[in-house]
């Protein structure tokens, strides 16, 4: 029996299928198996996975005869011999030691599952590579079912970031919905491990990448509502099926049906306006809002402030919210998309700090094409000379005397002010600089903003 069975589901990944069994096959726990379930790639991708399989016996290329990600999924899990179950999805990667690292953690502790943070993953240009990070809360602390029904929030909504006992997820017969695609097909299994939880636990590591910059990738899908409708219907079933009808458990998904009905939506409003197919499916998502608040599962005590109020104006002001959620998807895009485009403007820039702020920032501006990014500069004397992202840090005198004209991007969140001040010593203008103030979050500074560029 191999210590874990990672699913690897592919259609049509030719440009990143290598890069993933990869770092699949150069796990440092080598005991393990590795099933990849084709959904009838035609770009190559499986002829990619049959050369890997045949220099490395571990590897098992099965193909499904349905273009659904859930089935492939379950159809991976139906066969898998492992103690332990992982997925990979096939235009990500995982750092080397991350199977080793939960497994252990699994083990020692009797988990039914462990997961990890994760790191955001884009490629703007060839060769240039960033991970933002995501970590978690709450780590190394044993939590059950009780701690989600509790939360007021789930704080994690992915399922590739860990494994879980396969005897567990057999036990409670934990599969995902197979609808048609690949769109938000894991939230069934994602929210049926966590309400039948008897062990888990969250590490502080970050192992997996999630990449961003795939265009055919489910996040980006306009039939978000219509797939998260399906997960709704199909959780619910299984709830009633498997007596998951206390209180608790139900008031947790009451509030999380609130976030699969709204969250999504915003996101898809900073590009889109909705047709009457998206309308029609809110509108049902209101009904069933409407009928868990009735039924005393949805409390304002219960919720998150801002949650309370998006859910009361969504059931009973629909026209005030859809105003409310327009201006609020703009001035979630613009949050970003001005400084993207203030940044675009200036001919040179000269990005102040190599930290995390740094990073954050260029990756915003290089995923959008920015190409005026001249020098790195940081005041830390044991980083000078050393690459950042393809540029070589430089002492602040020396990127002040080579760019006197540039445009000085201070990306420190602890001193920006000293640095500004000291760039004003040196004899840069005060409308030639500012601070970094962006959110150093994952998501957003992955976002596009300038797709024409």
């Amino acid at each position: 029996m191999p210590k874990i069975s990672v699913i690897l589901p592919s259609l049509n990944v030719v440009a990143y299928i290598g890069e993933c069994i990869e770092s699949v096959m150069n796990q440092t726990l080598s005991d393990i198996e590795i099933l990849c379930i084709d959904a009838g790639s035609t770009d190559g991708t499986c002829e990619i996975i049959k050369e890997y399989a045949a220099k490395d016996q571990r590897i098992h290329l099965i193909c499904s005869d349905k273009k659904s990600y859930g089935y492939q999924v379950n159809l991976g899990m139906d066969i898998a011999k492992g103690e332990y179950l992982g997925i990979v999805e096939t235009d990500d990667s995982i750092e080397p030691d991350m199977y080793e690292t939960l497994y252990q953690a699994a083990v020692e502790k009797e988990l039914d599952y462990v997961k990890a943070g994760f790191c955001t993953l884009v490629t703007p240009y060839e060769k240039e590579q960033y991970l933002l990070e995501y970590p978690f809360t709450d780590c190394d602390k044993i939590l059950s079912y009780q701690y989600f029904t509790e939360n007021r929030l789930s704080p994690d909504i992915y399922i590739w970031n860990g494994i879980y006992k396969l005897s567990f997820l057999r036990e409670f017969h934990i599969r995902l919905n197979e609808t048609k695609g690949a769109a938000f097909q894991d939230c069934g299994f994602r929210y049926l491990t966590d309400m039948n939880l008897r062990r888990g636990m969250f590490l502080s590591q970050l192992f997996y990448h999630y990449r961003r910059d795939n265009a055919a990738s489910s996040t980006y899908n306009s039939r978000f509502a219509e797939f998260n409708l399906a997960e709704y219907k199909y959780i619910r079933k299984r709830m009633e099926e498997d007596g998951l009808t206390d209180r608790a458990r139900r008031a947790f998904f009451a509030r999380e049906t609130v976030m699969m009905a709204l969250s999504p939506y915003t996101t898809y409003r900073e590009h889109s306006q909705p047709d009457k197919a998206i309308l029609a499916v809110l509108d049902e998502f209101r009904q069933i809002i409407i009928k868990d608040r009735e039924d005393g599962l949805l409390k304002q005590e219960e919720m998150l402030p801002q949650h309370w109020i998006e859910m009361r104006l969504f059931t009973e002001k629909p026209a005030s919210y859809e105003d409310y959620i327009e201006i609020k998807a703009k001035a979630d895009h613009d949050l970003y998309g001005d400084f993207v485009k203030k940044m675009a403007d200036k001919e040179q820039i000269v990005i102040f700090g190599s930290g995390k702020a740094a990073k954050f920032a260029l990756c915003l501006m290089r995923m959008n094409r920015l190409e005026n990014i001249v020098a790195v500069c940081d005041n830390n004397r044991e980083k000078w000379g050393k690459s950042f992202y393809g540029h070589i840090i430089l002492p602040p005198e020396e990127a002040v005397k080579n760019y006197p004209q540039a445009y000085y991007l201070v990306a420190n969140k602890k001193c920006p002010a000293e640095i500004l001040e000291q760039l004003g010593e040196c004899g840069i203008k005060k409308e030639q600089t500012s601070a970094y103030q962006l959110p150093l979050q994952a998501f957003g500074s992955t976002n596009l903003f300038m797709r024409e560029l």
